[in-house]
């Protein structure tokens, strides 16, 4: 975790709110993560629903989002250590290869 030292205080508008927050990121990644809450917040608005239930739906879908992921994350983990595992275990047949003397006769 960033060292709270290292944040900057910035006013930003986000999802009609004015909000106050310490953050280290640049000032372009600030604007896509709030241009992406703007987008998905305002899609919300043709079920004419009141601010707190968009973003209620706003934190369920971004939860959603987060948690497959981390599904994929894990999935990518355990492909990763099946193919080091199997690596290995050519690397070990190669090199018993390599140890054996060749009868080319």
């Amino acid at each position: 975790m960033a060292d709270v030292e290292t944040h900057r205080s910035i006013s930003i508008n986000v999802a009609k709110e004015r909000l106050q927050i310490r953050t280290d990121l640049s000032d372009a990644d600030l604007k896509e993560i709030v241009d992406y809450i703007d987008e998905r917040y305002d899609s919300y608005g043709k079920y004419n629903l009141e601010a707190g239930k968009r973003m209620a739906l706003l934190a369920l879908e971004m939860a959603q989002q987060l948690f497959e992921a981390k599904r994929r994350l894990h999935q990518a983990k355990v492909y990763k250590e099946q193919m080091d595992q199997s690596i290995r275990e050519i690397s070990s047949l190669l090199e018993e290869g390599i140890d054996q003397p060749k009868n080319w006769d």
